[in-house]
Formats: C-alpha cells, sequence, structure tokens
C-alpha cells in the first residue's frame, strides 16, 4: 500500500527556509544581519531567462519590498526576494551542504529555486530534519505509531 508520509514526494516550499537562514548562520551571518529585501534577478542557467523571484503576497498592496531587512523579520515574514538574496550571497553549495546534512534530500539541485523550496521531498525526511534541528543536530530516528491501545 501507498505511504503517503514515506513514498509521496513533495515541495517543502518556504518550510525549507530555516535551512536556507541555517546555512547563512554557519556562514557567519546572525539573526540580526540585514539584507536587502528589493528586486533580485539570479541565473536559472544557459539558455534560461533570469529569475526575479517576488515575495508572496494575499492582497495586491502587500506585495512590496521592506529594504534592509533583518535575517529573523525575513525569516518570519517568509521573504522570498531575501532568501533568494542570501542564497546568492552565500551560494547554492552551502544550502545543499545543509539540506543534504539534514537529510531533506539526498542531492539537492544547484538552483536558486531551491532556496524557496522547488525541490521534492518526502514528508518523513522532512520532519526528520526539523526533529533535528530542535535536537541540536542531531539525527533523531523516527519511529511509528501503528496503533494506540488504551486498557479496555
Amino acid at each position: 500500500q501507498f505511504n503517503r508520509a514515506t513514498q509521496a514526494k513533495r515541495q517543502p516550499g518556504s518550510s525549507i527556509k530555516p535551512f536556507v537562514y541555517l546555512a547563512a548562520l554557519d556562514h557567519g551571518f546572525t539573526p540580526s544581519t540585514l539584507v536587502e529585501d528589493g528586486p533580485i534577478s539570479l541565473p536559472q542557467g544557459p539558455g534560461l531567462p533570469m529569475w526575479s523571484p517576488t515575495n508572496y503576497a494575499r492582497l495586491n498592496h502587500e506585495a512590496r519590498f521592506r529594504g534592509p531587512t533583518p535575517l529573523r523579520v525575513a525569516l518570519e515574514l517568509s521573504l522570498n526576494a531575501v532568501t533568494a538574496r542570501v542564497a546568492s550571497m552565500i551560494g547554492l553549495e552551502a544550502i545543499a551542504d545543509t539540506v543534504e546534512r539534514f537529510g531533506i534530500m539526498d542531492r539537492m539541485p544547484r538552483e536558486y529555486s531551491m532556496a524557496l523550496g522547488a525541490g521534492e521531498t518526502t514528508l518523513l525526511r522532512h520532519t526528520a530534519a526539523y526533529a533535528m534541528l530542535v535536537n541540536g543536530g542531531k539525527r533523531i530516528t523516527p519511529t511509528f505509531i501503528d496503533r494506540i491501545q488504551d486498557r479496555n
């Protein structure tokens, strides 16, 4: 039977961003480091147009750039432009090292869109990475609960 937790691959989307920011912290950034929240264009590869991520907005009037923004605020607000700029500042290899070290992916493609969660992983791998994150970087072997039984 198909197991959606262990077999289904999904894009992590913005839930990958804490690992991008962790890579930045590993490269000397701090939560108060200011990074420009503004227009940015990044290469996608030979023959492809430049990629210009924008911040998500529920309403059109929210779609604005904030200028210099502390990393903590950028993560809190899930700002795509800042995350993409951080990726360009520290490099894709640094992000891939963190993503792979935490087991989210075996080999992350070296593409800027990966910093915004364009890759694929399983729910189990992604949640195990978060468990590792809150456990100080120590890997936790997930266990499954297949039933709960009370004394009756």
